[in-house]
Formats: C-alpha cells, structure tokens, sequence
C-alpha cells in the first residue's frame, strides 16, 4: 500500500497533484483580510467609490477588506505598492484611468508597465466628464460658449485638475477641436476645488470634471453646466447634452478598474471577477455608486481589456503631446 507522502509524490511527479491543488486554493479564497490600494486621498469620489465596493466584499466574502489610501505621483505612488506585494489575489488595486491612458505617456521610465504588470478584473466606475462654466458669462451651451471664446481670442481660461491629470489633457483637446485659443491652468494642489474658487472669483470661466467633483456648484447655481462628454447620453443626467453632438471627437470617460498584480493565480482571478460581477449587479450597490457619479457599465475580464486598449490607443498620444 502506497504511504500518503508517497501518493502525495506520485502526484505532483505527474502534474496531477499541482492541478488539483489549484481549485483548492480558489475555494478558500480568500483566508483571511484583503487590502485594496486606492492611489488618491480619503474622501475623494473613487475612495468613497471604493468603499462601498469594499464593504459588498467584505460581507460576500466574511474576509475583511481594507481600503488603503496611497495618493500621490499621478498614480504612481499607489500602483507602486500594489505591485510590490506578493502576485496572491490579497493586494487589490482600484487603478484609474490615468494609470493606464497618461502616466506611461508622460514618463518613458515608470517602474512598472501597466500592461504587463496588472491583470484587470472589473470596471468600477464609467462616467463622462462633464463641463461647466460661470453663469457670468451669460452662456446655457457649449455652442454659445465657443461663440463667447471666439469672440474673446485668449481671454478665457479654464480651470482643473493638476497637470497630466485626464480633465487637463480633456481640456487641451477641448482648445485643439474648437481652436478657440482658451487658456488651460491646471491647479497642482487643489485641482477642482481651486479652479472653482477662481470662477467665484472671476478669475477662471470654466472647468471639467465628474460629475461628483462638479454637483455642489452645479446645484448652487455658482456653476452652469454645458455638457457631458461620454459618447452617449446619461441616465442620471438626462437634460445634459453630449459634448459630441457640438464638437465632434470630443469625449471623455472617467473610469477605474480592480485590479491585480499580474502572476495571480488563474482560479484566484476568476474568484475576484466573479465576486466583484456578483457585488456589482446587486442594485443597492448600484444606487450608492450612483451616488458618486458614475454610470454603470459591466466589463470584465477580456472585454475589459479590450476596451482599456481602445482608451490606451486614443488618449496616449494626446498625453504624449499635452503633458511632454
């Protein structure tokens, strides 16, 4: 009779014992708390975003999963960490869309490759940016505030996140399509919340952003929103008109995507994919996500990566050519 160490041998001699202990280990996934790196500070809509998620797998999975803040460098200093910890399925990172579509145009020596170094799961937010102005000016559209610009050659000037971020080359590409002349000041510390002081302030005339950076100012009438710039329509904004169907090519979606460091398991990804499509189809979830901003749009897995790709092949270049 074969003793237990020798069958155990036999096994992995054939392969066989490897095969089989690899559902094992997604069945048990996870063991004990996950860490979900978000690369931008507490209180910010893809924290807040993340959260939520985090809170959905924590109950889902009776494993408690921690959200760790590590803001700083564009997404440098987050996707750093994240992938410095072992490729296991237990450091998550909540990669924005920067990560992916400026930070490899804007540094040709990153320490990571974004393509190579990270297996992404879900998509976790979808939403267009959106543009708003001063209600001084006296414009309700973003046709009627290009007739402003051009009327005013190098007069207005448009506020927003800092330089390299996705609303700043947004709005470099707004200049380039309706070569309006506008000046575009990205604020280093403050982002948003500066730039929207200075429109109070009459020293800027507009800005871009989600939706969750722009509501408050939005809602108190400091802040006349133009329009929103996915490539369709809105279920929560309904009466915002797409950007596109003014200036044509003008799109911009914000999104983030869980991800994980690349040499994960295989059974252990399809675990966090199938979770996180478990989480995200419940519509309590959806509605607090809503909340933040973003539309919901399901991609996973391969179609996901699909679609990072087609953003990657449209917005490189343009960081390429804004932000060196």
């Amino acid at each position: 009779m074969l003793t237990k160490r020798a069958l155990l041998a036999g096994m992995a001699a054939t392969g066989f014992g490897l095969a089989a202990a690899r559902p094992a280990s997604a069945q048990t996934y996870p063991t004990r708390p996950v860490k979900m790196i978000v690369p931008l500070p507490p209180g910010s809509a893809p924290d807040v975003r993340h959260r939520f998620i985090a809170q959905a797998l924590t109950q889902l999975w009776g494993q408690q999963v921690i959200v760790e803040n590590r803001p700083g460098g564009g997404g440098i200093i987050g996707t750093r960490a994240a992938l410095g910890e072992q490729p296991d399925g237990y450091t998550l990172l909540a990669a924005l869309a920067s990560i992916y579509m400026i930070l490899p145009a804007q540094q040709e020596n990153l320490p990571f490759d974004v393509n190579r170094d990270m297996i992404p799961i879900g998509l976790t937010a979808y939403e267009g940016l959106v543009m708003a102005c001063s209600p001084k000016l006296g414009v309700n559209s973003l046709a009627e505030f290009i007739a402003l610009a051009k009327k005013m050659p190098d007069k207005l000037v448009i506020g927003t996140n800092p330089a390299g971020s996705l609303p700043h080359v947004t709005a470099k590409l707004f200049v380039d399509l309706t070569n309006t002349g506008i000046t575009v000041v990205p604020y280093s510390t403050g982002g948003t919340a500066d730039a929207i002081r200075d429109i109070l302030g009459g020293r800027v005339h507009a800005v871009i952003d989600g939706w969750a950076s722009l509501r408050g100012g939005i809602e108190s009438k400091d802040l006349t929103p133009l329009a929103i710039l996915s490539p369709e329509p809105s279920a929560l904004l309904p009466n915002l008109p797409v950007a596109a169907g003014t200036v044509p090519g003008f799109t911009s979606i914000g999104w983030q995507a869980l991800t994980v460091r690349s040499g994960t398991p295989e059974p252990i990804v399809r675990v966090l994919g199938d979770s996180l499509r478990k989480v995200l189809d419940d519509p309590q979830l959806q509605k607090r996500l809503q909340e933040t901003g973003p539309q919901f749009q399901p991609l996973y897995g391969a179609e996901l990566r699909r679609f990072i790709d087609d953003e990657q092949k449209f917005w490189l270049p343009l960081a390429k050519k804004y932000t060196t």
